[in-house]
């Protein structure tokens, strides 16, 4: 989405020339996300730093090697078990979860995880396991996809095994 303001309603600044500035990476704009469940979400994590909203922002890496996007780690922990979990706004149902992972090695901390399972929060507050249709996939540059039986919840987590020497990223985490 782009907003421009027309040249008469520029608030009669005084003389001189109306620069027009517009942004040629993404990094250098804020755009605005296009609404998705997990966008819609309260996004809650095992460790709290301020990139966490950017697993639901809607940018997806180019390739692996994309550094033009922002992205949540769980450095400095490494050899852990950690989480993300989105709280929907009313309880929806859910299929399909795909998860674009950050790795920056062989020079950076992060890589990819051990491991990552789905789960969902039930009515009486407890979270189980997605009945998985498919393995859990851990691929780099791309989206490690899984489906599962269709779940009606109100909440879904994200758990992920560090690996043992590295930590671990993501750039967008996309349920559907």
């Amino acid at each position: 989405m782009l907003t421009l303001i027309p040249y008469y309603a520029w608030a009669h600044r005084g003389t001189g020339n109306m620069a027009v500035w517009l942004p040629d990476e993404v990094n250098a704009t804020r755009p605005k996300a296009i609404p998705t469940l997990a966008s819609k979400s309260k996004i809650d994590a095992s460790h709290k730093i301020p990139t966490l909203f950017s697993v639901a922002d809607g940018l997806i890496p180019q390739d692996e090697n994309d550094r033009t996007i922002p992205y949540y780690h769980w450095y400095p922990k490494t050899g852990t078990t950690e989480w993300i979990s989105y709280e929907f706004p009313e309880e929806v149902q859910v299929s399909t979860s795909t998860v674009y992972w950050f790795d920056d090695t062989p020079w950076g901390s992060c890589s990819i995880p051990k491991s990552w399972k789905i789960y969902y929060k039930n009515t009486e507050g407890k979270w189980l396991p997605v009945e998985n249709l498919n393995a859990y996939s851990i691929i780099k540059g791309e989206g490690s996809a899984v489906k599962f039986k269709t779940v009606k919840t109100k909440a879904i987590k994200l758990e992920v095994v560090l690996p043992d020497e590295k930590t671990a990223g993501i750039y967008e985490w996309q349920v559907k």
